[in-house]
């Protein structure tokens, strides 16, 4: 039997639903029992919920020797899905149900794909992921959302210390993704770059620097936002720049780690607990300028 997704779009509140019932079931589920999980009704998607469906394939398959994935039937997201390569993400996956392309006849300027999940296995990766932040979301930052050369570069910094984090802090892989959007209610544009791994998690990580061992998983996810506050002494500004770029422009933050999701916007956050996963999710938005286009 498998399991349905019961929402038309996965966004970091319903895909942190979609992980409690997936783990339930995965877990409920005969020792080598086939796991499928059905995502037929599915009208969207955004990086925080392909990572969450990418991770959640890899801590499938570590259950049973077959995964299967009913792919959504909306067009659109499955022309979606074929950009950003979701199929090579989840490479041992059995994907079912109609076939992931891609629209040619879309015009690359309305496309919201400007980074397709891409691995972060090894040092080489990251290098990769910078030389196409180079080439695609440097010129959105700049030319749409109206950031400054110190701001994209700061960005680019940040990203490339996220990617680290993966490869030094998790003691895994991970993947990361971003896509352009465009807000009709308030007339601005936005980006959201998702970064997720399958690793040991921020309260661990801390802990080896840090007396952590009573902390809250939502403890230890604000307190990585602090200034320094790393496992690493020669590092630790991470998150800590990424959440005031997010407060300058009026950006947000998502973190999951352990058993909590943390939604930080300006001074205020929100913390939701749920179930426990391995590894850590965060999902970065950041919006066009006042004044912008």
């Amino acid at each position: 039997m498998a399991l349905t997704v019961q929402t038309d779009k996965l966004t970091p509140r319903t895909a942190d639903e979609l992980l409690m019932g997936f783990l339930s079931y995965a877990h409920q589920a005969a020792a080598g029992e086939d796991l499928e999980v059905d995502l037929r009704g599915l009208h969207f998607i955004d990086p925080y919920g392909l990572l969450s469906l990418c991770l959640m394939a890899r801590y499938a398959r570590t259950l049973s020797s077959r995964v299967v994935f009913q792919l959504p039937q909306a067009y659109a997201l499955r022309s979606y899905l074929g950009r950003v390569r979701f199929a090579e993400a989840v490479d041992g996956i059995d994907l079912q149900g109609p076939t992931l392309l891609v629209d040619q006849g879309r015009e690359k300027a309305e496309s919201e794909a400007l980074l397709e999940i891409t691995r972060i296995e090894e040092r080489i990766d990251v290098e990769a992921v910078l030389g196409k932040i180079g080439q695609r979301v440097e010129v959105i930052l700049a030319e749409e959302l109206r950031y400054t050369e110190v701001e994209i570069n700061q960005f680019k910094n940040v990203v490339a210390e996220l990617c680290h984090n993966i490869l030094d802090h998790s003691e895994n892989w991970g993947y990361l993704t971003a896509q352009r959007y465009s807000d009709s209610r308030v007339g601005k544009k936005y980006v959201v770059i998702g970064v997720g791994d399958f690793g040991i998690g921020i309260k661990k990580s801390l802990s080896v620097r840090h007396d952590a061992g009573e902390w809250t998983h939502g403890q230890a996810i604000l307190n990585s936002l602090r200034k320094h506050f790393s496992r690493d002494e020669a590092r630790g500004l991470g998150l800590y720049i990424v959440n005031q770029i997010c407060s300058r422009y009026n950006g947000s933050l998502h973190i999951r780690s352990g058993d909590t999701r943390v939604y930080i916007r300006g001074q205020r956050h929100w913390e939701h607990v749920s179930t426990h996963f391995p590894g850590t999710q965060i999902a970065i938005t950041l919006y066009q300028r006042d004044g912008g286009i």
